[in-house]
């Protein structure tokens, strides 16, 4: 009698799931009817929550550590990002990673708060985690001279967080927080988790690199075969490179098993990849010329020039270009008398510049470079071309090429082996550039 009343108790469950979507919409919906989308992306903008910290000595101390990010004026930022976004009111925000300092549930709390007005306003927030946002062993507040240990992000606390986001999906994957959204009936976008956390909270610093595990690549293949299907191109975002865009410093950047993603996005001709984690804007085509998908590598929003991509799809276009955010129009008077916020970007493009004058002086050093002349000229030159190449302005024509290997601080730089590895690669981009971007596809 039981087993009936159970049997007879799954058959009315059965016909309710039916009558209930019968009822809702598809869940196959896209998030506009549209044939013209418009998506903002940005990655790594790093914010901490202005409660987990009092401006005094332990947070002046991590300020110091933080390798050119701006961390005192991260909400002006962010609210000048969404009062512009409000006005132009693009179809989706998406922000591939590191949307936390490192890690912490108030600062994800935080920003979401700040966010939200573009939900309510019809743009959908779409965001996954990077490296440093899932059990992060780092996540601390700051008060007075004390580091305190604060409550980590759960990959369930990622999912109610951003509930806004897993709320577009029309597949998820059981095994990561990886999902699916439909942009319109011409495109669909893969939101892939491709961080290595642990599954509790963690004591340890955040694993650099990254990874698809077996299930989620299957199920990856699953949802590249439903947009072929569906006839919709699909355009992937996730944290880590699928390439290497700096042949001196990759190790951990690029995706661990990123020749069988390479694999598949070959497969289901998927024209464009975003991602970010190396904090440096870089666009381009696979260095091994096997794969024929593009890759925007975002510039981290926490750094000069804060900047995000617009990124506009037509049926048989895709075009991106590269935009500095200007809190200017968004500032209170009291702000206003801030040289910091009413310069903002002259400020980001000197905290940027020390980070790198700093790595100059530091590895010269090292190698036993003592002359402060020497040093001075040659911190100066790296502070620049580090800049250069982490806002992608690294496309240089021969006339400036000349100028800055005839620098005196050139040679000097040269005197460390690191040092000159490491200018090979960031003073002439010779792939594409990096700040603009056209695809035409059938």
């Amino acid at each position: 009698m039981k087993a009936v009343k159970y049997v007879a108790a799954l058959f009315l469950m059965l016909i309710f799931a039916i009558v209930l979507g019968q009822i809702h919409p598809d869940r196959d919906r896209p998030l506009t009817n549209s044939s013209q989308a418009t998506i903002w992306v940005l990655s790594d903008t790093h914010f901490i929550a202005p409660s987990l910290h009092d401006e005094k000595t332990a947070y002046t101390q991590i300020k110091r550590s933080a390798a050119g990010k701006d961390m005192d004026y991260q909400p002006v930022a962010i609210n000048a990002l969404v009062q512009n976004a409000l006005k132009a009111r693009p179809t989706a925000l998406v922000i591939t990673g590191d949307v936390t300092f490192n890690g912490e549930k108030a600062s994800a709390e935080s920003i979401m708060r700040r966010l939200q007005p573009l939900v309510a306003n019809g743009t959908k927030v779409l965001i996954i985690p990077g490296n440093h946002d899932i059990y992060d062993g780092w996540a601390r507040a700051y008060k007075s001279k004390r580091q305190l240990l604060t409550e980590q992000i759960s990959p369930s606390d990622w999912r109610n967080i951003f509930h806004t986001s897993y709320e577009q999906a029309v597949a998820q994957d059981p095994n990561s927080l990886s999902y699916r959204v439909n942009l319109n009936r011409n495109y669909q976008l893969l939101m892939l988790d491709s961080n290595i956390y642990t599954i509790e909270p963690s004591n340890r610093p955040p694993n650099t690199g990254g990874k698809l595990t077996p299930q989620t690549m299957k199920w990856v293949r699953q949802q590249l075969a439903a947009g072929q299907k569906a006839h919709r191109k699909s355009i992937v975002f996730m944290h880590h490179n699928l390439y290497a865009h700096n042949e001196a410093v990759n190790q951990g950047f690029v995706l661990d098993n990123s020749d069988q993603l390479k694999t598949l996005l070959k497969a289901y001709h998927v024209p464009l990849l975003f991602s970010g984690h190396i904090h440096a804007q870089d666009i381009s085509r696979d260095p091994d010329g096997q794969c024929p998908t593009i890759e925007v590598v975002s510039g981290a929003f926490s750094i000069s020039p804060a900047s995000y991509g617009v990124v506009t799809f037509t049926p048989n276009r895709i075009t991106y270009q590269k935009h500095a955010t200007d809190p200017t129009p968004y500032l209170t008077a009291k702000q206003r008398k801030n040289p910091d916020l009413l310069h903002y970007q002259r400020y980001l493009k000197q905290l940027f510049l020390q980070d790198g004058e700093g790595l100059a002086y530091g590895d010269l050093m090292d190698n036993g470079v003592t002359n402060q002349h020497d040093l001075d000229a040659a911190a100066k030159l790296m502070g620049v071309l580090n800049w250069r190449f982490f806002t992608g302005d690294d496309h240089p024509d021969k006339a400036e090429l000349k100028r800055l290997k005839a620098d005196p601080g050139w040679a000097v730089l040269e005197r460390s082996p690191m040092l000159r590895r490491y200018l090979k690669e960031i003073v002439q981009d010779h792939n594409m550039n990096d700040n603009h971007l056209i695809i035409n596809h059938p």
